[in-house]
């Protein structure tokens, strides 16, 4: 049986570690190592197969390797997109409260009195859009004041 074996085949192919550096130099185009197995149909067969596999193993790994940086990449820009989203919306906020307050402080005084909080909450479309750029209800509106404004008083 071992005659039978051409001498290039037992050299590129005799045990598992020349095996595995013969089909490590086919991956890389050395097909010399192959030239004496591909004379026979059995022989083309197993290059064939080998290359076909081997090829859409590789194939496989660098496509989940594309696939996992375009997930990584869009998940980045997602968050920044809602960072940025959040840091507009903040600033929305900010100078709309801005423009409430200008026009609460009805005395141009740079604080509003209780007199003047009283007043926002008779005019319900002030109260609302009051609440909706604070995002907190009308009694979590007076129960802030009333905190703030017996602290203001407590300094004075």
């Amino acid at each position: 049986d071992q005659a039978e074996v051409p001498q290039d085949v037992e050299q590129n192919f005799g045990t598992v570690p020349r095996s595995m550096f013969s089909l490590f130099r086919l991956m890389n185009g050395d097909t010399d190592v192959v030239q004496t197995i591909t004379t026979t149909a059995w022989g083309q067969l197993l290059f064939v197969g080998f290359m076909v596999l081997s090829n859409w193993a590789i194939l496989a790994i660098l496509t989940s390797v594309v696939s996992d940086n375009m997930i990584s990449a869009s998940a980045r820009a997602l968050e920044e997109d809602q960072e940025s989203d959040k840091q507009a919306e903040y600033a929305q906020r900010m100078t709309r409260l801005r423009m409430l307050f200008k026009e609460i402080d009805t005395d141009g005084s740079g604080t509003i009195s209780e007199k003047e909080w009283d007043q926002i909450f008779r005019d319900k479309g002030l109260a609302s859009e009051l609440c909706a750029a604070t995002a907190l209800t009308e009694k979590d509106l007076r129960d802030l004041f009333t905190c703030i404004a017996v602290e203001s008083e407590a300094r004075e």
